[in-house]
């Protein structure tokens, strides 16, 4: 499969998409704060992309290990990082650790870039057996509402990047692709063109829950971004994302 997060796409992710990322790391700091989950300050951060979130956790003094599949979004992460992060290449759908988290996290709605319900489940059992017993996951999605923005066309132009953003959601079929393309200013002060395309599902949230209440993932709630300590009793229209939040049960 051709890799979509190619370095122009790292780079502009830190450009734009950082906001997003930064306020999901103080909604989950705020989440362990609250329920400190037994064991260590330990954190995995499954799909951590550049680094953003893991950035925060490393700050208020987390043990973090960074799981992701792209090398450039990697390796823009040792550079924001340093040597205090472990960090590992690998799917999200199809790994194991050696350790087991107090704290484990995705963010940036993996389970909407996935190929189906099955490959959902998959990453929901490997985040399972890397979650130590009595420790917490989290992770957001992209809800139908959230996904429709992508019915657009969009063009974002500053001095470090011009990028523009065609997107379809076809949601009898419940896909859609945005295929982003444009040009990064590199350190040397050369502009780099690129492009790529990014498949996007509409997520089955009632499926997802069934599936984490058969892998074995307990207290499993829905909330809404910016509460996560909060249980949605069903999930408002309005809502464009929310996070799961479950527990490995203690032994």
């Amino acid at each position: 499969m051709k890799e979509s997060y190619v370095e122009g796409f790292a780079q502009a992710y830190d450009t734009f998409w950082h906001p997003y990322p930064a306020r999901a790391a103080t909604a989950l700091l705020r989440l362990h704060e609250a329920v400190r989950p037994p064991g260590p300050r330990r954190l995995l951060d499954i799909g951590c992309g550049t680094g953003i979130v893991a950035e925060r956790f490393l700050g208020a003094g987390f043990r973090v290990t960074g799981l992701d599949r792209s090398a450039a979004m990697l390796a823009r992460a040792r550079v924001r990082l340093g040597d205090g992060v472990e960090l590992r290449q690998g799917d999200a759908t199809d790994f194991e650790l050696d350790d087991a988290f107090p704290f484990a996290i995705s963010t940036y709605d993996i389970p909407n870039h996935l190929r189906d319900a099955g490959q959902i489940a998959a990453y929901l059992r490997c985040a399972f057996r890397a979650v130590s017993p009595g420790g917490l996951f989290a992770f957001d999605l992209a809800t139908r509402k959230g996904l429709r923005g992508m019915n657009q066309l969009t063009v974002r132009d500053t001095e470090e990047a011009m990028l523009i953003f065609r997107g379809a959601l076809n949601e009898d079929e419940g896909v859609g692709f945005y295929r982003i393309s444009g040009v990064v200013r590199a350190e040397d002060g050369r502009y780099d063109r690129f492009e790529t395309t990014m498949r996007n599902i509409v997520v089955d949230l009632d499926r997802t829950l069934k599936d984490m209440a058969e892998i074995g993932w307990s207290d499993v709630y829905v909330a809404a971004p910016d509460d996560l300590l909060t249980p949605l009793a069903e999930v408002p229209d309005s809502l464009p994302r929310v996070y799961v939040v479950a527990r490995k049960p203690a032994r």
